[in-house]
């Protein structure tokens, strides 16, 4: 793995056939200003052909872009072809496949020659326009290898300057990886990009198969977020190229904010345990592993927490659960008045504040919520800032609630990132992970609610705003 390999991130067009998942134009030209500042090569802005709208909005982010090439998808179709010039590509990716599937679901009617022809007419049309061309052939895992290498020579002698090899229903495993872009590569003897989708959770396996094959280029998303269960994760990539090929090209310390970024975005939030940006990556609890990696963290981690913009975690082992989680049994919790000096940032404040719901309530909980009643029910208060800023690893609201019956009667004030603004009630206010914030009690009456993702809010907090410490018996 001596050479570079260079990385095509696709998050603003594969990102897109998520479920859920459409980026505005603003949204991707802050992440492509990101995808930049990473130290990524080229980027995937989307698919113009579409429609005027995608088409547009692809012209807006390329215009942004100084440092990548701007890649953008285009079917093999003369029209597509000069949308994606009309938006300012540097490169398009034109696609097609020639296998059963295809022809049995896409091209019905039509035979092999139609296909090759609308292949070989729009790659001309493309670098008539001036533009490069990466040619993919869609679900080539599942194509013979005569029609691959048939397919590819002619989209070479049209022009393409690069063939891309997509593993479009993630069926491949490293070992036919491997043998898949070795022989197209001594058969052709041209660059080779390879598209692996993650069906089988193999997609990073196989981009290192691809990449010892002899591939030269691979696609990835941000958290590998795209079509089913996704592609490549670029974060999971870039940091194994750092490590197996001393590739210092990434900012890695800037992980968390392209996962904030999409996390913004698209709602997506990997699960607890996902490699390098789950929350508990760098957690360790085990009294034995704690004493290692108080001496050296070499003993339990691969490789330092900080390279990637994370903290390590250490906590004590927690107790055996006072009730039994399974089967499910139907439990009343009963909330409790507590003073909110309990939490990090937090001063008692005024009103009286009840814990509605968290571990100590019900322990099978997986959020918690706490009510705080300002000047209800004859209880003397005092305004004051009460609530220093900070931020979860995880979602979180605000609710303000009056006491005139239509909700109105509460004022507070609240910061969120940058920005402050006083709250007049009813609101609600949804808190991002990531996001710093705080609120304070300006006047009135009422109640307020906070909901956070968590079971227990101080572990809520991010791992970086809030000491590390030893946890070990004594």
């Amino acid at each position: 793995m001596g050479k570079k390999i260079i990385i095509l991130d696709a998050t603003l067009r594969e990102g897109e056939q998520q479920r859920g998942v459409r980026f505005s134009a603003q949204e991707k030209i802050v992440i492509l200003k990101q995808l930049e500042e990473y130290g990524v090569d080229f980027i995937e802005v989307g698919h113009p052909g579409i429609s005027s709208e995608d088409e547009h909005i692809c012209r807006m982010v390329a215009q942004e872009a100084k440092k990548t090439q701007i890649l953008m998808h285009s079917r093999a179709d003369v029209e597509e072809v000069h949308a994606a010039k009309r938006a300012g590509a540097h490169w398009v990716g034109i696609w097609a496949s020639t296998n059963q599937y295809a022809m049995e679901t896409k091209f019905t009617g039509h035979n092999e020659d139609y296909v090759l022809n609308k292949i070989e007419t729009s790659i001309q049309e493309a670098k008539k326009l001036g533009m490069n061309v990466r040619f993919t052939i869609e679900d080539a895992s599942r194509t013979p290898m005569d029609r691959i290498i048939t397919t590819a020579q002619l989209a070479l002698k049209a022009g393409a300057d690069r063939i891309s090899l997509a593993d479009t229903t993630g069926t491949l495993e490293p070992k036919t990886c491997h043998k898949l872009v070795k022989e197209v590569i001594e058969k052709l003897n041209c660059e080779i990009e390879v598209h692996l989708h993650n069906d089988l959770g193999l997609a990073l396996a196989n981009s290192l198969a691809a990449i010892d094959g002899g591939a030269t280029v691979v696609d990835t998303s941000i958290l590998g977020i795209g079509e089913r269960a996704g592609i490549t994760d670029l974060i999971q990539l870039s940091v194994l190229l750092h490590r197996l090929q001393n590739d210092q090209r990434f900012s890695l310390e800037s992980i968390p904010k392209l996962v904030q970024s999409i996390h913004q975005s698209t709602g997506f939030q990997p699960d607890d345990l996902r490699p390098i940006i789950g929350k508990n990556a760098f957690t360790h609890t085990c009294a034995y592993h704690v004493k290692a990696v108080q001496k050296n963290p070499e003993a339990y981690e691969a490789f330092p927490p900080k390279l990637v913009g994370r903290s390590r975690v250490i906590e004590n082992r927690p107790p055996l659960p006072e009730t039994d989680r399974l089967p499910f049994q139907l439990n009343i919790g009963r909330p409790f008045p507590k003073g909110a000096s309990e939490l990090l940032y937090h001063r008692d404040g005024p009103g009286i504040r009840w814990v509605q719901l968290d571990a100590r309530v019900d322990p099978r909980a997986t959020f918690y919520v706490i009510q705080r009643f300002i000047g209800l029910h004859g209880i003397p208060f005092t305004p004051e800032n009460h609530v220093d800023t900070h931020a979860h690893h995880c979602d979180s609201a605000f609710i303000f609630w009056g006491d005139q019956p239509d909700g109105s009667g509460l004022i507070c004030q609240v910061r969120l990132g940058d920005e402050e603004k006083i709250i007049e009630s009813p609101a609600s206010l949804f808190i991002p992970a990531g996001i710093d914030h705080s609120y304070h009690y300006v006047s009135g009456k009422g109640t307020y609610t906070n909901i956070v993702l968590a079971p227990e809010y101080n572990k809520s907090l991010l791992p970086d705003m809030t000491p590390e410490k030893s946890v070990i018996p004594s």
